[in-house]
């Protein structure tokens, strides 16, 4: 498993940091700078492998979410592993312990990220205009027509632009000057649920909760796991797909 790989990894070269430090106190013990510290550290080619290994592995384990990890434990563990020692768990129990703490890492990051959305929706709900779908995807209608809607099957062609809730854009059809053609069927939820509300040439405003957007993942550096989007949408045209 890459996690347990990675830690293996970096309390390895925790437990070499760990065990050169107390040879050096042992030898010197007269006060010397950081500076000089540091330079002594990386003498041997082993050390500089040893210290880029360590810079590298302890950014791995950073994406774990895991924020709590006691490197003098984890490098016990290491040396406990490293001399054939008999270890507090066996290996099946590391991976399900491992797998148990970013589970419930991520899971009580969407429990905080859910209730600050849900502040915001009942707040945003208060705007005069504001409509609520079943679903849960807020809308003001900007520009209404009338006339036949799409439906999930059908291909339009709008223009949008994308922002998060701190008013940051992360897409615009405007920008680029040059409307998007796409199968509703094909993208998120809330396009999903929302666009079939417009009529040709309407312009509506829609607030997509991340449950109906991309969730607990990431789109890109652009927008960040659990966001609610915020859409201007125009609807320009549809074809339908008629279905036998």
């Amino acid at each position: 498993m890459k996690y347990i790989t990675l830690a293996l990894l970096s309390l390895t070269t925790v437990t070499g940091f760990a065990q050169q430090k107390k040879k050096t106190s042992t030898v010197k013990k007269k006060t010397v700078t950081t500076k000089t510290s540091s330079t002594n550290l990386l003498v041997t080619k082993a050390d500089s492998v040893s210290y880029a290994f360590g810079m590298d592995i302890g950014k791995s384990l950073k994406s774990t979410e895991v924020e709590y990890l006691k490197a003098d434990v984890i490098a016990k563990a290491i040396a406990a592993t490293l001399k054939n020692e008999k270890t507090l768990l066996e290996d099946g129990q590391t991976r399900e312990v491992i797998q148990k703490a970013i589970m419930d890492i991520r899971a009580e990051k969407e429990a905080i990220s859910r209730a600050q959305e849900d502040k915001f929706f009942a707040e945003n709900a208060k705007i005069t205009g504001m409509k609520t779908t079943a679903e849960g995807i807020q809308y003001l209608v900007l520009t209404q027509t009338e006339g036949a809607k799409p439906t999930v099957n059908d291909e339009v062609t709008v223009h949008y632009k994308g922002t998060l809730l701190n008013g940051k854009q992360f897409d615009s059809s405007y920008d680029r000057n040059e409307p998007l053609k796409l199968s509703l069927g094909q993208v998120i939820k809330g396009w999903q649920i929302g666009i079939p509300l417009m009529s040709k040439g309407a312009k509506y405003k829609f607030f997509i909760p991340s449950r109906l957007a991309y969730g607990g993942q990431a789109k890109g550096n652009d927008i960040p796991a659990h966001s609610t989007l915020v859409f201007e949408v125009e609807l320009l045209d549809f074809n339908t797909n008629e279905t036998t």
